[in-house]
Parts: structure tokens; sequence; C-alpha cells
């Protein structure tokens, strides 16, 4: 290659040596650049590995966080829904039926009639809100209706049902909110509300999905007797607080399987 001359100072101009300098500054910048990004990978790795994290699981890895991106999905949708029967509770992740229910008083086994229409609406829309999850989120769902005592009133104060001193009341208090739960599924079967729930004959299964199937899941009765999470509790504000808890409440659960 021709030296060339800088006619500005009478200088001459080794490209070639300028060119040399150039590539190892841009090779040191190349080295320094790989040691920092290779101290941040090991960082990584290292966490990975202390966590079990490895090779041979990263599909396990992927796959809890999909199952992640489907519960969260599932939780959004229920804290944007807009209900008229149920209210959402957000402590607790659970429906609350906004429907004062209120059985009598020693009554398991009857729904009293002033309740008895609001009930089979609650039902509907319960059956409309599980067809809104399975088109928004594409899971199934585990249904619980939950039954529910309230403590005795008595000389203005509370009598209160505990497993260590009454295990009998207590015990007596399970079977008794389940008997409370039941006439809530049972008003809804008998007004064919939440079928696709309360009926899975393999016989008839494939009938069903040709003739509308909305949602894959399945229902449980439950009750809770005298305890319960978030029950409602006596104030000065609230007197009779306590009462109300001769209720019932909605949980719905994902089920997502792979």
């Amino acid at each position: 290659m021709k030296r060339l001359n800088l006619h500005n100072d009478g200088e001459e101009h080794n490209f070639w040596q300028n060119y040399t300098d150039l590539m190892s500054g841009f090779l040191i910048v190349f080295i320094v650049a790989s040691l920092v990004a290779y101290s941040s990978y090991k960082i990584y790795v290292d966490l990975y590995h202390e966590k079990g994290i490895t090779e041979a699981n990263v599909n396990d890895i992927i796959i809890n966080a999909e199952l992640y991106e489907k519960i969260r999905d599932f939780q959004d949708a229920q804290k944007a829904l807009k209900s008229k029967y149920f209210r959402y509770n957000e402590q607790y992740k659970r429906f609350e039926c906004k429907i004062d229910v209120q059985f009598t008083s020693n009554d398991f086994e009857h729904i009293r009639p002033e309740y008895v229409e609001d009930l089979k609406s609650a039902g509907r829309e319960l059956d409309s809100i599980l067809t809104q999850f399975t088109k928004t989120t594409g899971v199934m769902f585990k249904v619980v209706v939950e039954g529910r005592l309230a403590n005795n009133l008595k000389d203005g104060g509370i009598h209160w049902v505990t497993p260590e001193g009454n295990p009998s009341a207590w015990k007596q208090g399970l079977e008794n909110s389940y008997k409370r739960a039941l006439t809530v599924v049972e008003l809804w079967r008998s007004n064919d509300i939440l079928s696709d729930l309360l009926y899975n004959d393999p016989a008839t299964s494939a009938a069903r999905v040709d003739t509308g199937h909305k949602y894959p899941g399945e229902l449980f009765v439950s009750g809770s007797g005298y305890g319960g999470q978030n029950r409602y509790k006596y104030s000065p504000q609230d007197p009779r607080g306590e009462d109300k808890n001769k209720t019932f409440i909605i949980q719905i659960i994902p089920y997502i399987n792979f």
C-alpha cells in the first residue's frame, strides 16, 4: 500500500498501522463485554442451580409459567366481573352472595319463601359467570357451596360453640350447615340450574355436549358449621352481625391441568 502524504503538516500516514490499532481496540471492547455478559449469565445460572433448576427440568419451569399465567388471567377475570347477586372477596379470593339469605333458626332443610326467586336468579347468574370464565380463561372449575351457622345470641351476648368447649355441638353444626348448602343446590337442581356441574353421567355426557354443554367442572356441597374464614362479626354498630352467619357462600376454584 502506498504511503499517504498529509499535505497540511508534511507527515506520512500508515493506513494499516491505524487499521490494526482500531481492530485491536474493538477486540479489547469485545473481550470486556463478553466477560461482563458471562459474569451476569453465571450469576443467573448459579441461582437457577441453587433453586434446583437445570436443563433436565426446564420444561417444567415453562409449564409452571404457563400455569401461573392462566391462574392470573382467571383472577383478573374474577376481579373485573360485574355481578348483581355476587360480590368478589379480594382477601379470601371467593364469591359471596349479595342476597341477605337468612335461614330460620334450627331449620336446616328449608329455604324461606322470600328468598327462593332471588336464589334462582343468583344460580342462573352463577351459570353465566362460569360460562364467561370458560370463554375468557379456558379452565375447568370446582364450585364449592358452603353453608354456615350462627352462634346463639342470648341475654345480650354470644354463646360460642367451639370444638374444645362443646365437641358434639360442633360436629352437629358441621352436619347442619352442610344441609343448608344442600338446600340451595337442590333448589338449583330442581330448576335445571348449573346442570353442567351437577350431572356427570358417562352414559349421557356425549349427549349433553351435543345439546349445549357450556363448561367443564365439578360442584361440591360443604358446611363449615360455626367456623370458616371471614364470618360476620358482632359489633356495636352491627349487634346482629353474628346472626347473619345463617347463610352460605360460593367459592369458584380454577382447576388447570396440563
